[in-house]
């Protein structure tokens, strides 16, 4: 039975997550400086060069970042799903521990709970590009490692459901979709380099809200892992939308 992956609601929740975690206070300011810092294309020259081959290369460098990025966390996922299976005698536990730890992450999300060390940013800072292709690439697996209060929560809630899969390539799907969440917008900021400042400018207000309804999603996925709920919704959706 084949079962639409569109309507795959772990699919669609990793897929929002992704999305959301692009939208949040310490990825959005920054995609300028990253796209100036892997292209080695500044706002001044790119703003009195506006030529395809410009726009070329910060697509191009754009692209190498997101599969750095992309590589570390399809790589958490099939950990995940290893790790998972190793311990699927006592997956109920971990399903509803895990759903707990979603919802104390959905309320840190919404700073009702605070968690001191989820709140220490870990940046590795590089004086010095590598070169070319393969240091973008680089820098997006850093990039991938380095924001835990932003990036954290909503990675952890789809390892999570990643955790639960049978099959490894359950794990590659839930975390190349989170991955797509992410990449779209940023490649969207590559094509639109020229305008970015302008856009953060008069939408940056779109950060308190994309972090809310991360919190609020979190939230509701713990509810739905501690309680048992996700599974059986998963299934109920899965049978509505196959053929």
């Amino acid at each position: 039975m084949f079962v639409i992956s569109f309507f795959d609601i772990s699919g669609l929740l990793a897929l929002a997550a992704g999305f959301l975690s692009f939208f949040s206070p310490c990825v959005l300011p920054l995609v300028p400086s990253y796209l100036v810092f892997i292209s080695g294309i500044t706002f001044d020259n790119y703003n009195e060069l506006k030529t395809k081959k410009y726009r070329k290369v910060v697509l191009i460098h754009s692209v190498a970042f997101i599969a750095g990025f992309s590589f570390v966390f399809v790589s958490l996922g099939i950990s995940s799903s290893i790790l998972g299976n190793f311990l699927a005698d006592y997956q109920e536990y971990i399903i509803k521990a895990g759903g707990v730890f979603l919802i104390a992450m959905g309320l840190f999300s919404l700073n009702i709970l605070r968690i001191p060390f989820l709140n220490q940013e870990k940046l590795v800072r590089l004086e010095k590009k590598p070169i070319g292709m393969f240091g973008s690439f680089v820098i997006g697996a850093t990039f991938s490692l380095g924001w835990t209060p932003c990036v954290g929560p909503a990675l952890s809630s789809i390892l999570i459901v990643a955790s639960t899969t049978k099959r490894i390539s359950d794990g590659i799907y839930l975390l190349s979709l989170y991955s797509l969440g992410l990449a779209v917008p940023f490649i969207l900021s590559a094509l639109l380099f020229d305008k970015l400042l302008y856009f953060l400018k008069r939408y940056g207000f779109v950060m308190r809200y994309s972090t809310k309804i991360m919190g609020g999603l979190l939230i509701v996925m713990g509810v739905f892992l501690a309680t048992s709920y996700y599974t059986t919704l998963t299934l109920m959706l899965g049978q509505l939308f196959s053929f």
